[in-house]
């Protein structure tokens, strides 16, 4: 059932799946819910790390990677380089929302998952959890850019008073 109460909303996806068929399930998926994404599917960490280097606004991680990689691998890789690029200046500074996606949950997993930086953790085959969370963390992403623009332009204005 299609819930039209929360806003159309685009996304640009990195998608961390080494299943050709599951990311074009979750794709159309997220499509039916009013959600435009464009996106580019990676299955090896050298894929994975090149992609790094482009601005994503959400990634979707599956937890059971079958390529030489997993996705805690995945995870990990995404968080550091994160911290070794640091902040870009005159952009506040926001880790891009990973959600892991496993066929299988198991505490542990999610457990390990969320301490090492996933955002969130949903299970294939049960995706309805996924437009409210996705509109949760597109819209705390917002929120913080919107105040940090705010707070650019105050500070200019005061800079210029000065």
């Amino acid at each position: 059932m299609e819930n039209h109460s929360y806003p159309a909303i685009k996304l640009h996806a990195l998608l961390v799946e080494d299943s050709a068929l599951d990311a074009d399930v979750l794709i159309r998926f997220l499509r039916y819910h009013d959600i435009d994404i464009s996106y580019e599917r990676v299955d090896t960490m050298p894929q994975l790390k090149a992609a790094l280097h482009q601005e994503w606004d959400i990634i979707f991680c599956d937890y059971n990677i079958h390529t030489g990689f997993t996705g805690m691998d995945a995870l990990i890789t995404i968080r550091q380089f994160e911290q070794e690029r640091g902040n870009i200046p005159g952009k506040p500074a926001i880790r891009v929302p990973i959600i892991m996606i496993s066929s299988i949950l198991n505490e542990p997993s999610i457990v390990a998952a969320m301490n090492a930086g996933a955002s969130d953790f949903i299970i294939k085959g049960y995706l309805e959890r996924l437009v409210p969370m996705l509109h949760r963390e597109i819209g705390y992403i917002r929120t913080i850019q919107h105040y940090h623009a705010a707070w650019q332009s105050a500070s200019e204005q005061l800079q210029q008073a000065h």
